[in-house]
């Protein structure tokens, strides 16, 4: 008994012994267990039964719980006898219980298997109503099929009980006339066939390939389906051969069309090897055609130019036409540098038609795939073998992009490096660098190449000849400045380096040129530019091509003044050019009288704004032009021809501080700036006369220049030089000036981790210019005007005297006669030698700058001073200011404050002086700060000792 029949027997005895009245004790003397245990087992049944069936109903889940109880094999089909599966369930000793407990599994079982079924037959009872319906109809449909059948057999027995011989007759008439039909037609075709030939002839002239291959393929055809005739095998072979000389001219005609691409020619090709079925071949054979056809038009054209130029023949050859003899590579040996560009140029176009029929060919393959699948029909997107044509035809022509752009490559790098370009001129090598540089963005745009073959070859002449160009240049440019007169050349009043023709390309002008960068820089980020760079192919029509406007040499310069008003000083319109004498002099006379002067505000002077440039400049500037071009042509070596550029603008300002601004005493030390910038290009620039030749790092130096004889700098009549000084000091400001303005050119070109050199370059040299022109003018300044004779008249005045009287000191008339003088014959000269604004004023700074020295320096030579003497310097000081404020219109007047400063300083009580002269220590000189201190006699002993040892100290220190 298992757990569950357990359980159920314990549960009915506890139901039994809850319900049955027990019976007497004396009764249950007499009964057995077993009969108890019957009676026991009966009256649970009964109790089950009643309770299942009237009390207690099931879930549905119950139900399933007691369906997935059934054991399987009450679901058998096959014939399986339960009663001998549950009797074999019966254990060995029976148990009315057991017995029991397994009927009532059983029972219950049964009862709610078969209310399932009675609900499944109730839901289903619909569609079986339904089907019946169907099983209906379908049964009538039959019925009708049955009827038509009989009477279509009725139907065919009349027809066939009808039908007579005369019907046959007609048959085999019919027969017979279409027997004879076909015998006409293959007469017919026969004749056709051997006509075909001439037929086949006209359209192979009329370059109508596909009606060609298409009228062989049907005789073809049409031979084999009439090979029984004798006549017919003859000429089977005969249109054999004709197939194969057919096959020739296309592929004649597929060279011409791979040489120059004709859109009607190659889709005509197209439809007659696919009609062949070799569309496959047609695309070897055409790389093969490319391949040779670059080959042999490389070799003829480069062939034409040496005959040309060689017509006697060359050294090694007895006649001109042994050259055609030569192979490729020497056969480029012998263009002379007079045929070089042009060959190169037809070498070009030649190379540009190639590689343009070639995309050509490509772009109609892709319109093609386009046409295909927008009107594609499913029989020939069905057709495996039309894509597998189409998909080696892709891979094909995409492979072939490289190679064929690497045999252009050879072909040009070969003619490059076959000559020696050290010795062409500048703009031939400019043009040759713009042809390759093309020729490189074409195999950009053609395959994506950075041609990194054609980098290198004209890198390695760029190189060999930018060396050798600079050399003569540095050397030419030296014999320019030991000859140079210094003078102003007469350019237009709107010059500008753009009117140069070397800086056409900033205009936009030559924009055809391009660059030939690095093959890791990238364009544009080369640039730090996002601008979609377009196809050079789509720029340019069928007959041109970028390397037409290769030749173009038609601008000419206008620069020169030719008649144009040059007057670079006049007057306002309230005064003339006659009374800038007599004004001046008539300031002197009211010095003489002590009456106020009248100043003239009116009076201004208009210097010229036309640029002042020497001979020298321009051919600076024009070299400047070609380095830039260099720079943007060839990147590669874009840094070096940088430095070499620099050089020119370097040898140049050397040249003009050592001709102009080395000399004068007062005042003349340079700035630590300066005399860095000059010792760096005295070494690397300036040739060591005491250095052996043979000194590779004194190859590329160049010897220092010498002032011309017959420029004179030392004579008073031409103002020391002024006019060859202001043309020298204001070129190199012009030259500065222009190259700060093409900073923005330049920089670009520079790869950014070499451009801390270009800013060092600024920095260090250009930007010195201002301090050139100050000691070149400072030189000047220094001789015009008798400072030593002023001191010497200075150190005549007592400055110790008791009264103070209303007149200045005639050292200050004496300075300003000088002055004034000076004035007149600045005012003389720039009617006839231009002086700049700039050039003015600086001059006049430098005038200044040292008169108030020397006046400070004769001011610190008293040796006693009173009140009233000091006060005598400052009458005498102001009176010289109130008459030069008349003079120039410098403001302010440099170091005017030096002097007020020093001449006050002489009322500080004693306890301020200590500090006054810590504070002013670095303006003064330590001459002239004891100078001032022994002349206060209103300080101590102590404290003059005190500010003296502070003084020397300071004048140990280094500058």
């Amino acid at each position: 008994m298992d757990i569950k029949e357990k359980l159920m027997s314990f549960i009915d005895k506890q139901k039994i012994s809850l319900k049955v009245p027990s019976l007497p004790v004396q009764a249950a003397e007499f009964v057995t267990s077993d009969e108890f245990e019957g009676r026991t087992a009966v009256t649970a049944q009964l109790q089950r039964k009643a309770c299942l069936l009237n009390d207690h109903i099931l879930t549905r889940e119950a139900e399933q719980a007691v369906i997935d109880s059934i054991e399987a094999l009450y679901f058998e089909s096959d014939n399986v006898d339960v009663g001998e599966h549950e009797l074999q369930k019966f254990p060995d000793i029976a148990d009315v219980h057991i017995i029991n407990g397994m009927r009532s599994r059983l029972r219950k079982q049964h009862a709610i298997v078969s209310r399932r079924v009675s609900d499944l037959i109730m839901q289903k009872q619909g569609q079986c109503s339904k089907e019946m319906e169907r099983v209906t109809e379908l049964q009538t449909e039959v019925i009708k099929g049955v009827g038509l059948c009989v009477e279509g057999r009725k139907k065919l027995a009349l027809g066939r009980s009808q039908f007579t011989s005369a019907s046959l007759g007609i048959l085999a008439n019919y027969s017979k006339r279409q027997k004879i039909a076909s015998v006409i037609r293959s007469l017919r075709m026969i004749r056709t066939l051997q006509m075909t030939d001439v037929q086949l002839q006209s359209l192979l002239k009329a370059e109508d390939y596909p009606g060609a291959i298409q009228l062989l393929l049907e005789c073809q055809k049409a031979a084999a389906t009439f090979k029984h005739f004798t006549c017919i095998s003859e000429l089977s072979t005969k249109l054999q051969d004709t197939l194969e000389g057919a096959e020739e001219q296309l592929d004649v005609a597929l060279a011409r069309v791979a040489a120059n691409f004709n859109e009607a020619n190659y889709e005509k090709l197209q439809i007659a090897y696919g009609l062949l079925g070799k569309t496959q071949t047609l695309m070897d054979q055409l790389h093969m055609h490319l391949t040779s056809h670059i080959h042999n038009s490389a070799f003829t054209i480069v062939l034409g130019y040496v005959e040309l130029y060689n017509s006697g023949g060359g050294s090694n050859t007895g006649s001109g036409s042994s050259f055609s003899k030569l192979q490729y590579s020497d056969l480029c040996k012998y263009v002379n540098e007079e045929s070089f560009l042009p060959c190169l140029l037809d070498l070009s176009k030649c190379m540009w038609n190639v590689l343009k029929s070639y995309r050509s060919i490509i772009k109609w393959h892709e319109n093609n795939v386009k046409v295909a699948k927008d009107d594609i029909s499913s029989e020939a997107e069905a057709d495996a073998e039309v894509a597998t044509s189409r998909k080696y035809a892709k891979q094909k022509l995409e492979h072939g992009l490289y190679r064929i752009w690497q045999d252009v490559q050879a072909k040009v790098r070969t003619f490059i490096l076959a000559s020696d370009l050290s010795h062409f001129k500048f703009d031939d090598f400019l043009r040759i660098l713009d042809v390759i540089n093309k020729l490189i963005d074409v195999g950009e745009s053609f395959c994506g190449s950075k041609s990194e073959t054609l980098r290198e070859s004209i890198k390695k002449q760029s190189i060999n000849y930018f060396r050798n160009h600079h050399r003569a240049r540095m050397e030419e440019l030296h014999m320019f400045l030991e000859n140079e007169g210094w003078e102003a050349c007469p350019v237009k009043s709107a010059f500008s380096i753009y009117q140069l023709m070397e800086y056409r390309f900033l205009k936009g002008k030559d924009m055809n040129f391009t660059r030939i960068s690095t093959p890791s820089s990238s364009p544009s980020k080369k640039s730090g530019s996002n601008i979609e760079r377009k196809d050079v192919f789509d720029l340019f029509s069928r007959e041109s091509s970028p390397f037409d406007i290769a030749a173009e040499e038609t601008i000419e310069e206008d620069i020169m003044a030719n008649g144009e008003a040059s007057d670079p000083l006049t007057l306002s319109d309230d005064d003339s050019d006659d009374d800038v004498p007599e004004e001046l002099k008539r300031d002197f006379v009211d010095e003489q009288t002590g009456e106020p002067p009248q100043p003239h505000p009116k009076r201004k002077l208009d210097h010229g704004k036309t640029p002042i440039v020497t001979n020298t400049t321009l051919t600076i500037l024009r070299l400047i032009g070609k380095y830039i071009q260099m720079m943007r042509l060839l990147q590669p070596i874009a840094f070096d021809v940088m430095i070499c550029l620099s050089h020119l603008f370097d040898y140049y300002l050397y040249s003009v501080f050592t001709f102009f601004g080395a000399r004068g005493e007062l005042d003349q030390n340079p700035s630590r700036r300066l005399r860095g910038s000059l010792k760096k290009i005295q070494d690397t620039l300036i040739l060591n006369p005491d250095a052996s030749q043979d000194d590779p790092s004194e190859q590329d130096k160049v010897q220092s220049p010498s002032l011309s004889p017959v420029v004179d700098i030392s004579s008073s009549t031409s103002i020391y030089g002024l006019p060859v000084r202001v043309a020298a000091v204001e070129s190199l400001a012009f030259l500065a000036a222009q190259l700060e303005a093409l900073h923005c050119h330049i920089e670009p070109l520079i790869p950014q981790q070499r451009r801390t050199f270009l800013q060092q370059f600024y920095t260090g040299t250009v930007k010195i210019t201002p301090e050139i022109r100050h000691h070149v003018y400072t030189a000047v300044a220094t001789q015009v005007i008798d400072y030593d004779g002023i001191l010497n008249r200075m150190a005549c005045v007592k400055w110790d005297i008791s009264d103070l009287m209303s007149q200045h000191s005639e050292y200050v008339d004496v300075l300003l006669r000088q002055l004034q003088v000076l004035s007149m014959r600045l005012e003389e000269m720039s009617r006839v030698s231009p002086i700049p604004s700039e050039a003015y004023t600086a001059l006049w700074e430098c005038i200044v700058r040292i008169t108030n020295r020397t006046l400070l320096e004769g001011f610190a030579g008293a040796r006693r001073c009173t009140n009233e003497g000091r006060s005598l310097m400052q009458l005498d000081y102001q009176q010289f200011l109130m008459k030069l404020e008349c003079l120039t219109a410098v403001r302010p007047l440099p170091d005017r404050h030096l002097v007020e400063t020093y001449i006050k300083a002489y009322y500080l009580p004693e306890g301020a002086v200590e500090e006054w002269v810590q504070q002013n220590r670095g303006d003064y000189s330590p001459r002239q700060l004891t100078a001032l201190v022994a002349t206060m006699t209103h300080i101590s002993k102590r404290t003059r000792q005190k500010i003296a040892t502070l003084i020397e100290e300071a004048g140990k220190k280094p500058q």
